[in-house]
């Protein structure tokens, strides 16, 4: 059973990619992405009755309606950014595939471009990315660099920390935090980027576009297949519960190839090899 949006095409792509590889029949039950958490919980009735396997939501809102409402069946997402902000304890019977791709895979990209980079800067909201927070200082540790954060309780704040952190430090990772990716913000780190020569790793492909040294894009049908293919090893199982929740295993790289000549970086071939597209 599907519960989405059908007017936000990646929702519907991610439900194509879970088509191709899911083993159930499907059953869709239409909502609005609107931030009116009613429309989903008014179809809770109606799930109830269809007497479902599982459930897959997509989207945030549609996530935080039905999780802790609806406890008994398994309840699978994707098409959501940092999911595990959203609760304190995960229900037992939640789980489903991040947006985000592992800090790894973009450490070890900029280890790559950089091998004697010491220190990567942040800024986050303290309510937000603490799993991929950690994550980042585990994946930078493993490759002898430091992570450095700062936390930021408003738009103002988070200007200003990204100034300070940024006055003394080359490279600054984007996460996706809602405050972080605000417009005055993101404005604030493309500006001092490009006026001051400093590296940004990007949220996805847009983001090189606009500056970004690089980036890695997940795709949604291949964020629907693989929630396809966990829903499928669930079944096979038998289990209801306790998976543990899954980043994005395919992501394309970017890799702005102007910025890196004004930064005087030169891109190993090995790196542009992986690269899906170059600017």
């Amino acid at each position: 059973m599907v519960v989405l949006d059908p007017n936000v095409r990646p929702y519907v792509e991610a439900v194509a990619g879970f088509k191709q590889v899911s083993n159930m029949t499907i059953k869709v039950f239409n909502r609005r992405d609107d931030g009116d958490l009613s429309d989903e919980r008014a179809l809770i009735a109606a799930i109830r009755a269809r007497k479902p396997d599982q459930i897959l939501v997509l989207g945030s809102e549609a996530m935080t309606a039905l999780a802790g409402e609806i406890t008994d069946i398994p309840i699978l997402f994707s098409m959501v950014l940092s999911p595990q902000d959203t609760w304190k304890n995960k229900p037992k019977n939640l789980t489903g595939v991040t947006m985000s791709v592992p800090p790894q895979r973009q450490m070890q990209v900029l280890a790559t471009l950089f091998p004697d980079l010491k220190f990567v800067t942040s800024v986050y909201s303290p309510d937000q990315n603490t799993l991929l927070l950690r994550q980042g200082e585990e994946a930078c540790s493993a490759l002898h660099m430091k992570l450095i954060t700062a936390q930021a309780g408003s738009t103002t704040e988070a200007i200003v920390q990204v100034e300070k952190l940024l006055a003394s430090h080359e490279v600054y990772w984007m996460l996706p935090d809602q405050l972080m990716r605000s417009r005055d913000v993101i404005r604030y780190l493309f500006f001092t980027a490009r006026e001051k020569q400093k590296v940004l790793i990007g949220l996805s492909d847009k983001y090189v576009r606009a500056g970004a040294l690089f980036a890695f894009t997940v795709q949604n049908e291949a964020l629907g297949r693989q929630v396809a293919a966990l829903s499928n090893r669930m079944l096979a199982e038998g289990s209801r519960g306790n998976y543990p929740v899954e980043m994005a295993h395919e992501a394309d790289l970017s890799i702005n190839m102007k910025v890196a000549k004004n930064l005087g970086i030169s891109v190993p071939d090995a790196l542009l090899a992986q690269a899906r597209v170059l600017y």
